[in-house]
């Protein structure tokens, strides 16, 4: 699958702002994204239409550099760039492999992509925000190594602020998190696999609670006990296949 040009510039979607896992579970979102060769860049649009309009650019990179995504598998094809609202921007990337299948990590979750294809004058793919990304070996990895090092009070930040430094010695559920992902695949991506597991286990326990940061405030919530963490990791690898 190789291309002549290193730039893409395409129109999807908004996904900041993603769904409640339940309705996610309930609805298709699949997008097909054609693209063509316009004055040196790779240009076109995602159907159906998008509620709002979002620009994307994108080019050709070494490598992921969110950390891997299944345990000695590396993609074919890489692409990084951002996704350009009215108001800000966020980092994606997409990997490709075999018969077309892919990853795209954006800033609402890591979504499948299907039937990629490229050559010299077009390149198309689908996407389904309705559908993200099963967790993988590593996300299972990435829990049990979090429930570690959370492994006691002592080491428990109850005021998290979800800003994390390699010299922690106390540790936020997010933060325990973070650094697993770090520790297991080599990078941090807050959006995915392992972390949408376990925030999913928040929403169900805390609903109604109207927390603005699922992981931070329920990590800071006077009732939230370091059982309920232990058990919250323990609930994770429950609905992780080994």
């Amino acid at each position: 699958m190789s291309l002549i040009c290193t730039a893409l510039v395409l129109t999807i979607g908004s996904m900041r702002h993603p769904r409640s896992d339940s309705e996610l579970g309930q609805q298709s979102r699949l997008h097909t994204c054609r693209f063509t060769l316009v004055n040196g860049q790779w240009q076109g649009t995602c159907t159906p239409a998008p509620e709002d309009l979002v620009r994307v650019t994108m080019s050709r990179a070494n490598a992921i550099t969110t950390g891997a995504w299944k345990k000695g598998v590396d993609p074919d094809e890489v692409w990084a760039g951002k996704m350009v609202y009215t108001d800000d921007a966020e980092k994606i990337e997409i990997e490709t492999y075999p018969e077309g299948t892919g990853v795209l990590r954006t800033g609402s979750g890591w979504f499948p992509v299907s039937n990629f294809q490229s050559s010299p004058s077009s390149v198309q793919f689908q996407f389904d925000t309705a559908k993200e990304v099963p967790p993988s070996d590593l996300d299972r990895q990435i829990i049990e190594r979090a429930s570690a090092i959370l492994s006691s009070d002592a080491v428990w930040n109850r005021a998290d602020n979800r800003k994390c430094s390699p010299t922690d010695t106390r540790w936020s559920i997010y933060c325990a998190m973070e650094k697993a992902t770090i520790d297991v695949t080599g990078a941090f991506h807050h959006r995915r696999p392992a972390l949408q597991v376990v925030r999913q286990i928040v929403d169900e326990r805390t609903a109604g609670r109207n927390y603005h940061h699922r992981l931070m405030d329920y990590n800071n919530d006077p009732s939230t006990h370091l059982d309920d963490v232990r058990s919250l990791f323990a609930e994770a690898l429950k609905r992780i296949h080994p």
